[in-house]
């Protein structure tokens, strides 16, 4: 098997689709990842599958519940709190409880990028936890996958300065960190997108701020990935053309671009809903994962 990247995306509970259509490209497939680059909830899985805890990741996710990920909703008391200067309608602690039981950066060993932003500078930051800060401060790395699962609004911005400033989800510069692994030069790179590209009507009407909220999230990160995957391939096509002609095409470094094989494993239809970690819907989410990872792979 071919030297592989994998990419996770963000998506809330529907990062179970991801450790099952992972789970299958592994075990089914053969494939070793050299480098794992993660946002959001794609960097919570890819810490754990960097640690190759693929027993314990699967577990956590078919056991997990609502109330092991965030406290609070849209009640009377929290639209009170956020009137008077509350920054998120739902409580993050139980979910950085699970992050701090769970993750140990001194067993990761692969190597790996995580993606946050930054409110203050509006930049999309990657972490290596192989190099400062994080190498030896491994309390700093897991705040940093926990910023890079915050969606605003929904929870409260991280800060650490100097290293954390107001940061949130990753996915919300880079859906998709493709361009965090081509420094490796893998031959093939697999992403799985916790949503389908092609925009889709939702079942149900969003009546509420939260679900407004969610749903714009959704929208903007769907477009940022769509973007991503386009230029990718244009790019593809270039070199490929180029490379039929006799020619290379390069970079300003002067190094050549290569062609790459791109593999996206995406759901057909809408998953069920970003914070909806009930059992039903997570092995839904879980079933429809290995299932399209054995279609597209």
């Amino acid at each position: 098997m071919p030297e592989a990247a994998l990419v996770l995306s963000g998506g809330g509970a529907k990062g179970a689709f991801e450790v099952m259509a992972e789970k299958y490209a592994r075990e089914q497939k053969g494939y070793k990842w050299n480098i794992i680059a993660g946002v959001s909830v794609g960097a919570l899985n890819g810490v754990m599958i960097a640690s190759e805890q693929y027993q314990r990741l699967e577990q956590i996710w078919k056991t997990i519940s609502n109330d092991q990920v965030y406290t609070g909703g849209l009640k009377f008391w929290s639209i009170v709190k956020i009137i008077f200067g509350a920054k998120s309608f739902y409580g993050n602690d139980p979910l950085r409880k699970m992050i701090e039981k769970e993750i140990d950066p001194s067993k990761i060993k692969t190597q790996l990028r995580i993606g946050y932003v930054s409110l203050l500078s509006g930049e999309y930051i990657m972490a290596d936890p192989s190099k400062p800060p994080y190498i030896d401060n491994s309390s700093l790395f897991k705040q940093v996958v926990l910023a890079s699962t915050v969606m605003p609004i929904i929870w409260t911005r991280e800060n650490k300065p100097p290293f954390l400033s107001a940061a949130i989800d990753g996915g919300l510069r880079n859906t998709s960190p493709l361009g965090d692994v081509l420094e490796f030069n893998p031959e093939v790179i697999v992403v799985i997108n916790c949503n389908p590209r092609k925009p889709q009507a939702e079942p149900k009407s969003n009546n509420n701020i939260i679900e407004i909220t969610k749903r714009s999230i959704d929208i903007a990160l769907n477009e940022i990935l769509a973007e991503d995957v386009e230029e990718f391939d244009r790019i593809n096509k270039l070199v490929r053309q180029a490379h039929e002609k006799g020619f290379t095409l390069t970079k300003d470094d002067g190094s050549a671009y290569r062609e790459y094989t791109l593999k996206i494993i995406e759901p057909d239809e809408l998953l069920d809903d970003t914070l909806d970690f009930s059992q039903p819907s997570i092995r839904r989410s879980m079933d429809a994962g290995w299932q399209k990872a054995k279609q597209v792979l």
